[in-house]
């Protein structure tokens, strides 16, 4: 955000640079340049790359994509009505829906980008009847903006400069936290053409991923085997990025593979990772050894032996704070494959995204345009994230602050026995999660039967001052749910007390204007996600076709024609398909086992 304060009265300001050192203004290009228009950017992939944009997204039953990126073909039905006098059942049903061509999927995208560059979000704070009603229009943005990119070069700069040590844009000098940090990257691919056949970029994103789960347990386990423990001892961050220009071979253009920068603190080499390479070659069908041999897919250096840390790393991540309508057309390619299929193409270690906050938060504490005045960890609080015990109080960050440590200062003010305000805050708060939406709130006095059993503790209390809960609730024979009653009287807490609250505003979303057009706000404007539907596989997989493999001879009774030979169900289902047999549930019913492999016919 800017730092200059919006101003009151509902004049409405602009934040449209995201960075104020950033002299190029965010995404807008320089002056006297011009964009290359999305329709330009699609012929250069089509004339570069003919045997890509035509293919498919995907080719695969049941992948899931984006809507805008599938096509769908459907054919009307009737219904007989259960009963004479009712009326017949009518609709549409989706017989077919396929993935658009990778090239259509390229023009979609940057079509939604060059949207995007002209839509600006527009905040309101309060009502415009409160007296300091406020408004503000930020930029639209996507990961593929420079303004994004940007973010996260300087967040995987700051996680380095956390780990390793370095200089601030201050020029103030962070000291490292590894004593000895050693830096490895890894790199895992998949082949495009792992049959001989191109595949579409989304199934070929798909199954090169599927394989982390088992290459991060390695991973991890592997770091264990030699002493270090994940967070304390080493951190990653794992980036996906497009083949392209000489680590990529012309092969997998476009097609993507992923990095991991591993920070280990201790002196570690290339055949420390081997296992985890191994076990993506292993785990995913497409991976081949050759290219995944140790001085192509590993690469480890100390840190001090690096020069620029992050520039190094950067360069492998393809991390540029470049526009994407002037992005080389392989990583254009490769991001309209990504964002059709809507995933992540980042993901970091948990102590790496504490690490990066960390050195945010320093940074602020030391710029005249930001109102923090505390370093990081300067305060500390209890931490509510799982595995940890304190945090900054700046950043919630619990990146460099020992865990073993007791907190005294920023103790929490509820830590006590007993409540001296009367429970006045336990009050206040638990009305304000009863109504998390309401503006303000006040509460006094309590539901009669809770105030009869509160008369009663308390004069019970009065001829027996030692009793404990247990006494107490038996000799009245009251209910369990009386128990919170005697807390609050232990407590003090006087329900007579009212006591209320009031939220400010928070700023919230009024409208979006894409160029000069001005939309009101409305919810359910999420990503709709969707599933292929190819007919033939959908007769395969869901009926009795794929479910037995030992058949190689299928008849179907209904026109007495016979089909067998390898993948005989397979192809069974395309020939129902051009019969016009479509639903997976009436297969059963109309094939036959003609012969079964090893057997004689039947």
């Amino acid at each position: 955000m800017s730092t200059d304060e919006p101003t009151t009265g509902g004049s409405r300001h602009t934040n449209l640079n995201n960075s104020v050192n950033d002299s190029d203004g965010g995404n807008s290009p320089k002056i006297g340049s011009e964009l290359p228009t999305p329709y330009e950017r699609v012929s250069e992939f089509h004339e570069e790359y003919s045997d890509r944009a035509h293919l498919r997204l995907s080719t695969t039953h049941g992948e899931r994509l984006r809507e805008e990126y599938t096509r769908e073909f459907t054919e009307s039905y009737e219904s007989s009505a259960p009963r004479e006098w009712d009326d017949p059942v009518k609709g549409q049903e989706v017989v077919r829906r396929e993935a658009v061509t990778w090239g259509t999927a390229v023009l979609r995208t940057l079509e939604d980008y060059a949207d995007t560059r002209r839509t600006t979000v527009n905040l309101e704070k309060g009502r415009p009847s409160d007296p300091e009603y406020q408004e503000w229009s930020v930029q639209a943005e996507t990961r593929w903006f420079a303004s994004y990119q940007k973010r996260y070069y300087a967040q995987m700069k700051g996680w380095l400069r956390e780990l390793c040590g370095g200089k601030r844009p201050s020029g103030e000098y962070t000291e490292p936290d590894f004593e000895n940090p050693h830096v490895a990257l890894v790199t895992l691919s998949a082949s495009s053409v792992p049959n001989g056949d191109r595949v579409g970029p989304v199934e070929h994103e798909r199954v090169r991923r599927e394989s982390w789960q088992d290459v991060y347990h390695t991973l991890r386990n592997t770091m264990r085997s030699k002493g270090y423990e994940l967070g304390d001892d080493w951190q990653y961050d794992r980036r996906s990025e497009p083949h392209a220009g000489e680590r990529g071979g012309g092969l997998n253009h476009c097609y993507g593979h992923d990095h991991i920068v591993i920070v280990v603190d201790g002196e570690v080499d290339a055949t420390d990772f081997q296992p985890v390479v191994e076990k993506h070659v292993e785990t995913c069908d497409w991976a081949g050894e050759t290219a995944h041999a140790l001085e192509k897919a590993i690469e480890v250096k100390a840190a001090d032996e690096v020069e620029h840390l992050a520039e190094y790393c950067a360069s492998y991540a393809a991390i540029k704070p470049v526009d994407l309508l002037e992005r080389p057309i392989e990583y254009v390619a490769w991001a309209s494959a990504v964002n059709a299929a809507n995933v992540k193409t980042v993901s970091r270690s948990d102590a790496a995204k504490h690490a990066a906050t960390a050195d945010a938060c320093r940074q602020r504490a030391e710029s005249p345009q930001c109102d923090q005045d505390r370093d990081h960890a300067e305060e500390i609080i209890p931490s509510t994230r799982r595995g940890y015990e304190l945090e900054c109080a700046e950043c919630g960050s619990p990146h460099g602050i020992d865990q073993d440590q007791t907190l005294t200062a920023a103790r929490s003010p509820n830590d006590g026995p007993a409540i001296a305000d009367g429970g006045l805050v336990d009050r206040v708060e638990q009305l304000k999660e009863r109504w998390p939406s309401a503006r303000a709130g006040a509460t006094v006095g309590e539901r009669p039967q809770r105030r009869r059993w509160r008369l009663a503790i308390e004069e019970y209390l009065k001829q027996n001052p030692e009793a404990d809960p247990p006494e107490i609730l038996g000799q009245l024979q009251l209910p369990p749910d009386a128990r919170e009653v005697l807390a609050e009287i232990e407590a003090g807490i006087d329900r007579s007390v009212p006591v209320g609250f009031e939220r400010p505003p928070e700023w919230q979303v009024k409208s979006i204007t894409v160029g000069e057009e001005e939309y009101p706000a409305s919810s359910g404007n999420g990503v709709t996600m969707v599933e292929t539907k190819l007919p033939v596989e959908r007769v395969y997989e869901e009926s009795v076709l794929s479910e037995r493999d030992d058949v190689t001879r299928w008849r179907c009774e209904k026109t007495n024609v016979a089909i067998g030979g390898p993948n005989a169900g397979r192809k069974m289902a395309g020939y129902l398909v051009k019969q016009g047999i479509k639903h997976p549930w009436v297969i059963e019913s109309l094939v036959v086992i003609e012969h079964v492999r090893g057997l004689n016919s039947i």
